[in-house]
């Protein structure tokens, strides 16, 4: 059983890899020096964003 299994693992491998494209650009973040003691985030492209808690409107905050 555990050999079956470990076939069929390495069968599900084996046809999942070609489907990654070898030739897409590289997705690069702008480097922006910024302070570590301040906390930080991501946006939709990757860049890092400086956090501002007071920015978040209070009916989006969880309690």
């Amino acid at each position: 059983m555990k050999f079956i299994t470990a076939v069929l693992a390495l069968a599900t491998v084996a046809f999942a890899y070609p489907t990654v494209d070898m030739n897409a650009p590289v997705k690069r973040q702008n480097i922006v020096t910024a302070d570590v003691s301040v906390p930080a985030m991501t946006d939709g492209s990757g860049n890092v964003v400086p956090f501002d808690a007071a920015g978040v409107p209070q009916s989006r905050r969880k309690l």
